[in-house]
């Protein structure tokens, strides 16, 4: 699970353009001020921070030249946001931060760096169909299931087990050549089929591990031919 702290005055922002990181695999904390931030980056070990250079009390320069010299919390990568003055970038740059953006933020620029600077591909949610076993499981109630296609994304299943959207399931199956994958989701998609006992099921990935996001990528690829 990749985690990034948006701080101060960026958090409207974020969370009115979230789904340009709303990826299953991204959890996303804000902070209203610097030392709160300090606080949740202590706590959590985020990946990424997007710090707003003109932070009150404690400006995102500070912020950043004071995790840069602590042994515990330097790991982390640092966007800056800042006004396209020379001044404001040359201490986007002293100060240690990985990268920085101008206002006004264009969303396509932020996703391109912040994507960047957390070592993840950009991936486009590319479905192939494939025939599995599924083993699910929704409030310790156990089900199987058969899937009708797959993504990096989600998963669409058959099953006769009654189902409704926004419930959380547990889902757990082999793709081939591959380690078991364990994956929670949240039902997004019904679709009847009124002629067979079964349902189909659209599944949006709401936990699943780095690891199991690559093997299914790379299945995907594989099978690219198959099917979208």
């Amino acid at each position: 699970m990749r985690k990034i702290l948006i701080v101060d005055d960026l958090k409207p922002f974020i969370e009115e353009e979230k789904n340009i990181l709303s990826r299953s695999d991204v959890h996303i904390f804000t902070a209203t001020s610097g030392s709160e931030a300090l606080s949740i980056h202590k706590n959590v070990k985020v990946d990424l921070m997007v710090v707003d250079l003109d932070m009150p009390s404690m400006t995102g320069d500070e912020l950043c030249s004071i995790v840069r010299k602590d042994p515990d919390l330097k790991f982390v990568s640092i966007l800056m946001v800042t006004r396209p003055r020379e001044t404001d970038i040359a201490r986007c740059k002293k100060c240690g931060s990985n990268d920085y953006i101008t206002k006004p933020i264009k969303p396509k620029i932020l996703l391109e760096k912040a994507t960047a600077l957390l070592g993840v591909a950009i991936r486009k949610a590319y479905r192939v169909f494939v025939n599995l076993s599924v083993n699910g499981e929704k409030e310790h109630a156990k089900f199987s299931a058969t899937s009708i296609n797959i993504s990096t994304a989600g998963l669409l299943i058959e099953t006769p087990k009654v189902l409704n959207i926004e419930d959380i399931v547990n889902c757990s199956f082999f793709l081939p050549g591959a380690s078991a994958i364990s994956v929670t989701g949240e039902i997004v998609r019904t679709i009847k089929k009124p002629t067979e006992d079964a349902c189909q099921y659209g599944i949006k990935f709401t936990t699943i591990s780095d690891v199991s996001i690559q093997l299914i990528e790379d299945f995907v690829k594989s099978h690219s031919s198959l099917g979208q």
